[in-house]
């Protein structure tokens, strides 16, 4: 199963790639100064050695890349490169640890296929002697980094799949103890309720009781009209104040201070999830963020920010690593189109209850318009239409 490993930052992979230009140029030294003693500096040995040196540069300059964009095709292109050139061995090492911590199968052969084509290339431009054991005896030999350094990979993928896991039950005990705790509050506050209710009765049954005396006894003095309007002015007051308690505990949380999130949040939404290390490519058509009186309808704008945070929230949980898509196209007359979409590898995993892809398409319906959602050639879309 394919692990989300998380990309590292700009800073740490400017390290690593520092560390393996100074390392690379070691080991070029190291081999050139061997080779002085055996050799007789030539154009062969002097062009081998200047090849050695450029592909080298060329390895570490592609490293940034491979640690962060692409750690499958520039890592491959690397290690491939490591066989003509000893100052890119450190780099295509790391390729190696880095392919393997994705733990898919078919990356790990083209892993094993592009190392052989290394070892191969090396072969060919350095022949061996007549006394070396052979080239199996090399592949064999080759084998043993290679196989301690997918484990290294292996077991990093392994390590950074269950710290995801640990932290997505993290996150699914709190949403868990959230839910009962609302739940519990609720309880309290309609138990409450109905207690005031049985109280707030009685109180107007005085009143009712009171108000028919006064109406119906025409015996009464002043004094005891007098007693009785004081009694009824004390228990309506009580009730006014009881009715104000139940109103007050069956009342639902005020509203958050903060607007309500449109369109023109969406930036800020891709930015944070860039922050988090997902790549989004964002694109807004100019009037959807308009401020006229023909803009979106609070509501749309609403639903449409939703359906944006709803998309790049399952690319993460179940595609990550993948660049996310994010794109709003529409005009008044024409309607509105937000799409979401990412690459998957294999077929896409969801959640157990699907509520998210659920509430997406009840948004749709109560706008009047239509969901989309599934994977078509590798690629996994949602797509909303809402009518403007």
């Amino acid at each position: 199963m394919p692990t989300p490993t998380q990309r590292p930052s700009a800073w740490k992979v400017a390290g690593i790639t520092a560390a393996s230009g100074v390392v690379g140029f070691l080991s070029f030294m190291v081999l050139l100064g061997l080779s002085l003693e055996d050799e007789e500096i030539g154009v062969r040995f002097a062009a081998l050695m200047f090849l050695d040196f450029f592909l080298g540069l060329l390895a570490v300059g592609l490293l940034p890349l491979a640690l962060r964009r692409a750690p499958v095709g520039v890592g491959l292109t690397i290690i491939v490169l490591s066989g003509l050139s000893s100052m890119a061995f450190p780099a295509a090492c790391l390729c190696i640890v880095r392919i393997a911590a994705l733990r898919r199968p078919r990356s790990l052969i083209a892993t094993i296929v592009a190392f052989a084509v290394a070892v191969a290339a090396g072969v060919v431009v350095n022949p061996l002697d007549p006394g070396d054991q052979g080239l199996g005896w090399i592949f064999l030999v080759s084998l043993v980094p290679l196989l301690v350094l997918v484990l290294i990979g292996l077991n990093r993928g392994a390590r950074a799949q269950l710290i995801v896991s640990l932290r997505h039950e993290a996150d699914s005990a709190r949403r868990e103890q959230d839910a009962r705790a609302d739940q519990a509050r609720l309880a309290e506050r309609t138990r409450i309720a109905r207690e005031m209710h049985d109280t707030l009765a009685h109180r107007l049954s005085l009143i009712s009781m009171h108000a028919g005396a006064l109406e119906y006894r025409s015996d009464l003095d002043a004094e005891t009209i007098r007693s009785t309007a004081g009694i009824l002015r004390e228990t309506a007051h009580k009730a006014a104040m009881e009715l104000r308690t139940v109103l007050t505990v069956l009342r639902e949380e005020e509203a958050e201070a903060a607007p309500q999130p449109n369109i023109a949040s969406i930036p800020a939404l891709v930015d944070s999830a860039r922050a988090a290390g997902t790549d989004v490519t964002l694109s807004i058509a100019p009037p959807l963020l308009a401020t006229e009186a023909d803009a979106p309808a609070d509501a749309t704008s609403r639903h449409l920010y939703r359906v944006a945070q709803e998309g790049i929230t399952n690319a993460q949980k179940h595609a990550p690593g993948h660049p996310v898509t994010v794109s709003l196209t529409g005009a008044p007359g024409h309607g509105i189109t937000v799409k979401v979409s990412n690459p998957v590898s294999g077929p896409p995993r969801r959640s157990p209850d699907g509520l998210g892809l659920i509430g997406l398409a009840e948004r749709a319906r109560l706008s009047g318009g239509s969901f989309e959602s599934g994977a078509r050639q590798g690629i996994y879309t949602t797509k909303v239409e809402v009518p403007w």
